[in-house]
């Protein structure tokens, strides 16, 4: 028997734009899967229920992934792997693998020699850099940030210095209620010349991408509620 396939299976970054994120083809390949790794259990059970109301939930198994990536269901999953069974991959929101939990699990699978196949999905990333009108070409992710200063004020310098060396963009991400506080960061440490794109509720009802000066986002800063945020610095 040959083994099964990992798919990596996008959901929506904001929760009322499946039928953007979801084609038909993808929905096709995931209502015949009943093996799924994911984030959080809860979470996933919403989306396919969303995506089919007769979605076959008790029968399904979900191995949930863990924050610190203690991942104890490795041998059972890939057990149905070797087995023929295929396995949905899916994290809280957007695309896994990407600034979300799963890469460690893909890993896996190509160990095992396991075909692994992403479907076609958002990343708030690429949805931000793209919009952000900043270097798509040179770009780096660096995740989140440090919390809390000097720390942060260090890290915001460097990665000026790395824009005005290289050009690169640069992303970074933060706890939604502490978006008020990055923001107001940037602005104290950064140059004025550089630019900051803040790329907020993307695919969302809120939705809002602005691409400022730091100098002009002195004079008329943003004003956050708990929502989540992307931050592209540049030049």
């Amino acid at each position: 028997m040959s083994y099964g396939k990992v798919y990596i299976v996008p959901i929506p970054i904001s929760d009322d734009t499946l039928e953007c994120v979801l084609p038909e083809y993808n929905a096709t390949v995931v209502k015949e899967l009943r093996f799924f790794v994911v984030e959080k259990i809860k979470t996933a059970r919403q989306f396919l229920r969303k995506m089919d109301p007769q979605f076959p939930i008790d029968d399904s198994t979900f191995f949930e992934l863990d924050k610190h990536d203690n991942y104890t269901f490795e041998s059972d999953a890939l057990q149905h792997l070797k087995a023929g069974k295929d396995i949905g991959l899916m994290s809280e929101s957007g695309y896994p693998g990407v600034a979300d939990p799963g890469s460690q699990f893909i890993a896996l699978a190509h160990q095992h020699s396991i075909e692994i196949i992403p479907l076609i999905g958002p990343s708030s990333l690429l949805l931000a850099l793209a919009a952000s009108g900043m270097n798509g070409q040179g770009f780096t992710f660096n995740g989140y940030l440090p919390k809390t200063d000097p720390e942060r004020s260090q890290k915001l310098k460097e990665l000026s210095h790395e824009i005005l060396k290289t050009g690169f963009a640069q992303l970074f991400i933060e706890t939604p209620y502490r978006n008020q506080q990055m923001l107001d960061d940037i602005i104290k440490v950064c140059a004025s010349q550089l630019k900051l794109t803040v790329a907020y509720d993307i695919t969302g009802v809120k939705q809002k991408i602005k691409t400022k000066s730091i100098g002009e986002w002195k004079k008329a800063p943003f004003k956050f509620d708990k929502t989540p945020c992307v931050f592209v610095l540049g030049s």
